[in-house]
């Protein structure tokens, strides 16, 4: 008998204590997933530029503009407009890139990153033209600090290739503002937006800068719509120095506190750790509850430093 009252005891506490747990949500600021809106430059003109970076102006949204550095060498004014966002690579020259050599493509690697240093462009991402990249492209890029690379279509969720952190583009947008063919391939693209939001991933918003252009006004809507979903709307360098950052995280539950620690290089805010089995949580920038889940938004916390919230245990 006492041993069975011993077991039943036993049962009753895992029962109590077995749905406490905390993880660290992979973004910020209790966003459920990451939406990262890409533009291919190509040969677009400044008319053009100046349309899209006019949209995201007004949304308050950030981008990242993927430039093949000659194609704008004798035209640069037409990059003006794109001060404000995020400037990547796309190398120097994107019809010589398929027939190129591993040692002309790193050339050509090189030569688009000095140019857009030399004109006051903080280049931190790279997309290969044809997304067609190699892992001598990944180790020239490591070389001159590149933070990210966005070529690979593997998955939703970034992941590191020789430590450059690869941010998947989801697939190639421009059929949004072509209503004939969204017709056949629409669906898979509102199921890849529907994996992103419900796995957490990170959905890659992929056009060209000339088409979204032309369709402004589509273009305005699906980034509403975006915003709206509750996504973390921001450009790929942002996402990438937010993983770097996140890299150096770590959650622990010491009684009633969860506990977070930084063990990086550089401040971090608005971390958010999924508390499940919480009701409150005390010492929070803010919480968000959704079901019977409690998700904690951290204040700054510093390198080698932590922060500890005392919560209140179902």
């Amino acid at each position: 008998m006492r041993l069975i009252l011993l077991m039943l005891a036993l049962v009753l506490i895992s029962g109590c204590t077995g749905s406490r747990s905390a993880e660290l949500m992979p973004y910020p600021d209790a966003h459920p997933y990451a939406a990262v809106v890409t533009l291919d430059t190509e040969v677009a003109g400044g008319e053009e530029l100046a349309g899209v970076a006019e949209v995201l102006r007004e949304l308050g949204m950030n981008a990242t503009f993927f430039v093949v550095a000659g194609y704008y060498s004798s035209r640069e004014e037409a990059l003006e407009p794109l001060q404000p966002f995020e400037v990547a690579s796309m190398g120097w020259n994107q019809r010589e890139w398929l027939n190129a050599s591993a040692g002309e493509r790193r050339e050509q690697v090189r030569r688009a990153h000095e140019w857009f240093e030399e004109r006051g462009f903080r280049v931190r991402g790279f997309r290969a033209p044809y997304y067609n990249t190699s892992g001598e492209v990944l180790q020239v890029l490591s070389s001159l600090g590149y933070l990210y690379d966005s070529s690979f279509y593997y998955g939703i969720k970034p992941y590191r290739i020789d430590g450059i952190l690869e941010i998947p583009p989801s697939t190639n947008y421009d059929i949004f503002w072509d209503r004939e063919k969204l017709r056949i391939a629409g669906m898979a693209a509102y199921l890849t937006l529907e994996s992103a939001e419900r796995e957490g991933g990170v959905f890659v918003f992929t056009t060209h800068a000339a088409t979204a252009y032309r369709s402004r006004e589509e273009f305005r809507r699906f980034l509403m719509y975006l915003r709206d979903s509750g996504a973390w709307v921001v450009s790929a360098g942002e996402l990438a120095e937010w993983y770097s950052a996140r890299e150096g995280l770590e959650v622990e539950v010491v009684g009633d506190e969860v506990v977070l620690r930084n063990r990086g290089n550089t401040p971090v805010e608005g971390a958010t750790v999924e508390v499940r089995g919480a009701s409150e949580a005390e010492g929070a920038r803010y919480t968000v509850v959704r079901g019977d889940t409690l998700y904690v938004v951290f204040p700054e916390v510093q390198p080698g430093g932590e922060r500890r919230v005392r919560v209140v245990w179902r």
